[in-house]
């Protein structure tokens, strides 16, 4: 073999080594990306706010974004709308209509599409679930006590009531205008303490074990977080609250995806099986998507975040990022099934 076959042998080997290398590198990358959590695309500003905070969120279906805000100078927070350059523009409610001097405690869209608040209209504290409609408030039902927040079923005449008072938080069925226990559910061990006698008074508030931050989706699955260990909502850091997913038509009550810890909103995603959750998840402060059937877990995004709610047709969500004296919102896209 002379030089010049040495040499082509050589440099043959040398090719083929590299190409080898290169292909061993391309598949290490793959497998290094498949082990790193997924997180979406940059995040798109929706909006700004001036020296105020943003409490809650919600599409209506036309995609208008509204907000509750508050200021220093106010202890409910008011009703407003993002414009289209991001401007937060309050909404001065008609004094002809239905509580015009509402204070609100929460906001989300309802099953036929409307946007629907949770107010109350004096000093007795009486809580109504309403419809908004422009500047309007319309009634839809009385809440009865002063510390009830409702998410409705798709029938719009039965839901589901969160009580938020004090360090005791629990769920509880509404139903023909009565506020009542949570419907029997199986398996029994999914929790160590019983979902039913969580009462929506103040009786059971001594023992630990709380459930709240829930939604409904389309079909009347009720999503929530629930801890054996929690005593309300201010909690230590290291106290898990784990997800569940209830049918109110089989009665199934199971767990899906991680445990999280410092929990602050939890929202339904449409046409997804899935809910995102704003919270710390393995050590890690974001906005995750999980999937109720496959249990699987994605970053949206890393940061510190608090209200979220999601599209109508749940290609993106929207998420509240706190910037010292401002508040910004925050669009992303979610994630389709896993």
């Amino acid at each position: 073999m002379d030089k010049g076959d040495s040499a082509a042998v050589t440099n043959g080997g040398v090719k083929r080594f590299a190409h080898c290398c290169a292909f061993v590198a391309a598949a290490v990358m793959v497998l290094l990306t498949a082990c790193a959590p997924e997180e979406a695309s940059q995040p798109r500003r929706l909006g700004v706010t001036d020296a105020a905070h943003v409490d809650d969120i919600a599409w209506s279906a036309d995609r208008r974004l509204f907000a509750l805000y508050s200021t220093g100078s106010k202890d409910q927070p008011d009703l407003a709308q993002f414009t289209d350059d991001g401007v937060l523009s309050p909404i001065e409610l008609d004094a002809n209509g239905f509580c015009p001097q509402a204070d609100f405690f929460d906001l989300a869209p309802l099953p036929n599409g409307a946007l629907g608040a949770v107010v109350t209209c004096d000093e007795a504290g009486e809580r109504f679930a309403v419809r908004i409609e422009g500047r309007k408030l319309v009634r839809l039902a009385s809440l009865g006590a002063p510390n009830r927040l409702i998410k409705w079923n798709h029938d719009m005449r039965t839901g589901w009531l969160e009580l938020l008072t004090g360090d005791c938080m629990s769920l509880g069925l509404f139903q023909n205008g009565e506020a009542m226990a949570f419907p029997s559910y199986k398996p029994t061990d999914v929790l160590a303490w019983d979902l039913r006698a969580a009462s929506l008074e103040n009786a059971n508030c001594q023992k630990p074990g709380r459930a709240g931050f829930a939604d409904v989706d389309a079909e009347g699955k009720l999503y929530l977080l629930a801890s054996n260990r929690a005593m309300g909502l201010s909690e230590k850091p290291d106290v898990p609250w784990q997800p569940l997913v209830f049918d109110q038509y089989s009665k199934q009550l199971r767990k899906f995806g991680p445990e999280f810890t410092e929990p602050y909103d939890l929202a339904v995603v449409p046409n997804s099986d899935s809910v995102v959750v704003s919270g710390v998840q393995d050590g890690r402060r974001g906005v995750w998507q999980v999937f109720a059937e496959s249990g699987k877990v994605a970053l949206l995004a890393s940061g510190d975040f608090r209200a979220v709610c999601a599209a109508p047709d749940g290609s993106q969500i929207a998420i509240v990022r706190s910037t010292g004296s401002k508040d910004e919102v925050l669009e992303i896209g979610t994630v389709k099934g896993k």
